[in-house]
């Protein structure tokens, strides 16, 4: 009897200590659980055209826009081949919609004053490929209002002229969590879009500051070798942006890195985007200041490339070489002064918006012969 005594008491303390969810906690649970599924149904079926929002009209050749990191502050000779720099980057730093900028950028004032001194124009850049868009930021409207308020703020506190959405896939090894991941931005990637341009106009008047989107050079995940899927909805969201930036590398590797065919070609990265529905008129390519060869660490900056080989010829769009010392020689692919000539004349012929690239530091000095920067605007000006 006394043993029955016991274990009842134990029984009580232990249920007291880790309580069981009550049979309302149950119902609120599978309530919330509902709701946010048929969230995510209704944001997925949001539809926008050109009745819900037309952009400023930007005229066609106009934009060579570079990226810019760690604290990298270009030279005047830069700016001055350039019209717009992309500071990166700006991310949320909890699933509350807090915000801060990424190493390096203590001189941040100083840059966007020094491009506005040379008649360039400073946009934020928003997440990169290390940014990971989790339901719990974009989902919870109160969590993506706090997210956009802050993002507002910090634009009018530093007297930035635009915002650039770079929202990239995020590639884990726990796919089930990167499935998880990946299909928040896709679920809410137009209503965090319409609800910032909204916000956006309503601070500082429709069309006076530029709100722009960077995305794949393609559309799909490979999350394993048999499932591959679309990660941009196809529901209009690019209405409400005034240009799309092409990230038009990293889509392979080696020689076939950032080709001339894979962003102009009948299967290229601009004839899927415009079949998809975005207008020619409001596409920017995008180029590397940099080699690749293989995922991870296997790239070089093109200005690495020159000064291993001075004598490089301005045709030549990879070179063979070894970085880690320990393997062999491998094929690193680049877009040399030739490539960026040629792409800068297609564009054109095309009357897209303009050309970006990632990122400014990669280059030679733009006094440089070789300079690929120096190379676009003399191409852009002709």
């Amino acid at each position: 009897m006394r043993k029955i005594v016991i274990l009842m008491t134990l029984s009580i303390l232990f249920n007291n200590c880790f309580p069981h969810k009550t049979k309302e906690e149950k119902i609120t649970e599978k309530h919330l659980k509902t709701s946010y599924q048929n969230s995510e149904v209704l944001h997925n079926q949001q539809v926008a055209t050109e009745n819900d929002y037309i952009t400023k009209i930007i005229p066609p050749n106009s934009v060579i826009m570079g990226y810019v990191i760690d604290g990298y502050e270009p030279s005047k000779e830069q700016y001055e081949k350039m019209t717009h720099i992309a500071i990166s980057f700006l991310r949320a730093t909890n699933s509350h919609g807090d915000i801060a900028m990424t190493s390096g950028w203590e001189n941040l004032n100083e840059i966007i004053t020094s491009a506005h001194a040379n008649g360039v124009k400073a946009l934020i850049s928003f997440g990169g490929g290390a940014f990971k868009v989790t339901s719990e930021l974009m989902g919870i409207e109160q969590n993506r209002q706090n997210l956009i308020r802050n993002i507002i703020k910090f634009i009018r506190d530093h007297e930035l002229d635009g915002f650039d959405c770079d929202w990239e896939p995020s590639w884990i090894d726990d796919k089930t969590e990167m499935e998880k991941i990946n299909n928040a931005l896709t679920n809410y990637y137009i209503t965090f879009i319409r609800e910032f341009r909204k916000a956006l106009d309503d601070e500082f008047g429709k069309g006076n500051k530029i709100f722009t989107a960077a995305i794949l050079n393609g559309n799909s995940i490979w999350y394993s070798s048999k499932k591959q899927i679309a990660h941009f909805p196809q529901n209009g969201w690019w209405h409400y942006l005034d240009w799309i930036s092409l990230m038009n590398y990293d889509n392979d590797l080696g020689s076939k890195h950032a080709t001339f065919e894979s962003v102009f070609g009948s299967q290229g990265s601009v004839s899927y985007w415009t079949a998809f529905g975005i207008p020619q008129s409001k596409i920017m390519i995008g180029v590397p200041f940099y080699g690749r060869a293989g995922w991870g660490d296997e790239w070089l900056f093109y200005k690495d490339i020159v000064n291993m080989n001075p004598m490089i010829a301005d045709t030549v769009d990879y070179i063979m070489h070894n970085k880690s010392k320990l393997e062999r020689k491998k094929e690193y692919g680049f877009n040399g002064v030739s490539t960026i000539i040629r792409k800068v004349k297609e564009l054109k012929k095309l009357n897209l918006t303009g050309i970006m690239f990632w990122q400014l530091s990669g280059d030679l000095p733009s006094t440089h012969q070789k300079s690929l920067l120096k190379a676009m605007n003399e191409e852009f000006i002709k």
